[in-house]
């Protein structure tokens, strides 16, 4: 589906940039913010408020994140051939998991193990690897917050391998998204890569589809209305982040971000989704800095035992640290970007092809 008019582009950059923003606060929730309520004095409800928070928003989080991604490549896959796209849209993005998975281990594993002596999660994860070869294997696996680079990269090329077959594509998303509903997936990571692939399908097919239901009208409200129970019948059975309340939650992110560029002046947050890239890559090596240092500095100084830094940690811990490390994420971009720095935000071959546009642009 082509994206027409100025409105439909900004709820896109806003629900992008909502996402990021999210997955910002779920890795501070479960690698700093959760390990801390051990030692609250007080604040208990407010922290178990904001965990409850993250948890819920999960059908929103990454199903939205790759509906949005699916969208956003859905004339690569059906009108480009492969010599336009394979470059840009498989070998970069694969290009960037490696290198970022590498720069996140030697960041955050001498963080951890060397600096301070410990590690926030307790998570199998590449950036914790104690070895080359367990690194490699674990990065192998997804088993990386940079999981999303990983599908991303592979969800482009089932999708335009399979592009004619695209309906039973989309059937084979949905099983595989059902079969880690019954943990028959092993390894968080592959099982966030196999459950998130039909909502990428959908932005990349059927986008059409879901936005026309975000118009919200009588028949609209009636199909989301049982989406909604089906989605609570799930729920019920033990699948919170079931398809049906996923689907639901992307139609009213979509209602939400169109609605708030409707009303506000939402630049600010549309610019961050146009580089949810950067920030993606870069924020758990400074969640990492700044979550152990908070974390290791409070409990050394008994911080905790202080009633008033305790609810006031439990209250604002979450919003600050997303709002300082997405800050801090974007200044080391804005720093590294330039010169040989751009190669670890695009692939070379890329950045060569962008010279000679740059020089025309210079002449003209």
């Amino acid at each position: 589906m082509a994206v027409a008019g100025k409105q439909e582009v900004l709820w896109i950059n806003t629900l992008k940039g909502g996402c990021i923003l999210l997955v910002v606060l779920h890795h501070t929730i479960i690698t700093t913010f959760i390990p801390s309520i051990q030692y609250l004095a007080a604040g208990v409800m407010p922290a178990e408020i904001w965990i409850a928070f993250n948890k819920y928003l999960s059908p929103l989080r990454m199903p939205a994140f790759f509906f949005v991604s699916g969208l956003l490549a859905a004339s690569a896959i059906s009108k480009k051939s492969w010599s336009e796209v394979f470059t840009k849209k498989f070998v970069n993005i694969l290009y960037l998991y490696i290198l970022w998975g590498v720069i996140q281990w030697l960041s955050i594993y001498n963080i951890s193990a060397n600096l301070i002596g410990q590690k926030l999660s307790s998570a199998q994860n590449a950036a914790y690897a104690s070895s080359p070869l367990e690194f490699v294997k674990l990065l192998a696996l997804s088993m990386t917050s940079l999981w999303y680079l990983y599908a991303l990269a592979f969800y482009f090329l089932a999708a335009k391998l399979f592009y004619r077959y695209r309906v039973a594509l989309l059937v084979a998303a949905i099983t595989v998204n059902y079969a880690t509903q019954f943990n028959l997936v092993p390894g968080w990571g592959p099982n966030s890569v196999v459950q998130n692939y039909v909502y990428f399908l959908l932005g990349a097919f059927f986008s059409y589809q879901l936005i026309e239901l975000s118009q919200l009208s009588r028949r609209h409200l009636v199909l989301l209305g049982g989406m909604l129970l089906l989605g609570m019948a799930h729920h019920a059975a033990g699948m919170i982040k079931n398809p049906f309340y996923c689907i639901v939650a992307i139609v009213l992110g979509i209602v939400l971000c169109r609605a708030l560029n409707n009303r506000f002046n939402m630049s600010w947050l549309n610019w961050v989704g146009r580089n949810t890239l950067q920030i993606y890559v870069l924020h758990r090596i400074f969640i990492e800095i700044l979550g152990l240092t908070m974390l290791t500095l409070a409990v050394k100084y008994s911080l905790f035992a202080n009633h008033a830094f305790s609810l006031g940690w439990a209250l604002l811990l979450p919003p600050l640290a997303v709002s300082i490390t997405t800050c801090i994420s974007l200044l080391v971009w804005k720093l590294l970007n330039r010169g040989p720095g751009k190669l670890l935000f695009i692939y070379p071959a890329l950045l060569r092809k962008d010279k000679p546009a740059e020089k025309v642009a210079s002449n003209g």
